[in-house]
């Protein structure tokens, strides 16, 4: 009978420290589950000073080349838009006689320093990418006929 509640006792003490490792580890992934799921936050500190300008989201601004009507630019494809947007520019459509659109002058010089500024930035071919890009993206959305 005493070999019975040895046996017992051991098999007890083996069972308990197991569960109790199984509870550590339980408790051990829960916190390092919720150290995940908790959004990040600049400071705890309330004497802190929060840096604005890092905090705030960055937004790209971009070159534009202002054209008059919406010809060869498959405005509204998005596939085409965000090629643009990588190399840098968008266009922006400002019809000719339109109240704040700029006249025919001041037009071909902003669009000659954006031009220029994309032959530094974008590379000298920038214009042959995006003729290429223009016929692709035409036809990926159907915008082709022929």
């Amino acid at each position: 009978m005493m070999v019975v509640i040895k046996h017992l006792f051991c098999y007890w003490r083996a069972l308990s420290g197991l569960l109790l490792l199984l509870a550590v580890l339980t408790v051990a992934g829960q916190q390092v589950q919720a150290q995940e799921t908790l959004p990040p936050t600049s400071s705890t500190d309330r004497s802190a000073k929060i840096n604005k300008r890092k905090e705030r989201p960055k937004k790209k601004h971009y070159m534009t080349i202002i054209k008059t009507d919406t010809k060869n630019i498959l405005y509204g494809n998005k596939c085409f838009e965000d090629f643009t947007k990588k190399l840098g520019f968008i266009y922006d459509i400002q019809p000719k006689k339109a109240p704040g659109s700029m006249n025919g002058f001041s037009r071909f010089w902003h669009n000659a320093a954006v031009k220029t500024a994309l032959v530094f930035t974008a590379w000298p071919w920038w214009r042959l990418r995006v003729k290429k890009k223009y016929k692709e993206c035409r036809e990926y959305s159907g915008d082709f006929v022929g």
